[in-house]
């Protein structure tokens, strides 16, 4: 029986998935793992659209797709929305990109946004920009940022560890906890 479980755990050790950090008759601890950014925006979508409204202020998120960013440890998100409020009825549709990391809920078990900043909005009708109160300005990209932080990027069935730091390369996100 021990001679099964040394194999077993040499076949882990090697595969690169998983690194064992200690092994117990019948426990072990994940130190790091891989999340595809592909699953992770697919479950992005089935939660869209989202909506955030205050007031007479709108803004709907419909569609979220995240990216690998330049610095390694980082992520971005781009976010396609429309904001609606009594001054543009028909609503200001924009493209935001966020710059933004990870991290894992050890009670809920999910993978959340964290870290979001924004880098830039762009917004696609220029002609509606003089109707954009300097509070609904600031309300915009305050409403995204809630409501990204909502997002459930991946729920793990395992109880893992706080991140201590992420690697994005070739459409993976390697965590280490």
């Amino acid at each position: 029986m021990k001679r099964i479980l040394f194999i077993a755990m040499i076949a882990l050790m090697s595969s690169g998935c998983i690194t064992i950090s200690k092994f117990n008759r019948s426990t072990f601890e994940i130190n790091e793992g891989y999340l595809s950014i592909k699953n992770i925006n697919e479950n992005i979508e089935k939660q869209m659209p989202l909506i955030e409204k205050v007031g007479t202020n709108e803004v709907k998120i419909l569609s979220a797709t995240l990216f690998a960013s330049k610095d390694p440890h980082r992520l971005v998100v781009e976010v396609e929305f429309i904001f609606t409020s009594f001054e543009i009825p028909e609503g200001l549709p924009a493209v935001a990109q966020f710059n933004t990391s990870i991290t894992y809920n050890t009670k809920t078990h999910n993978f959340t946004l964290s870290q979001i900043k924004l880098m830039r909005i762009r917004y696609l009708k220029e002609e509606l920009l003089e109707y954009l109160l300097p509070q609904q300005r600031k309300f915009i990209p305050d409403a995204l940022k809630a409501k990204l932080k909502e997002i459930i990027l991946y729920k793990s069935k395992r109880e893992l560890k706080t991140i201590k730091k992420i690697e994005v390369k070739e459409g993976q996100i390697k965590v280490t906890f």
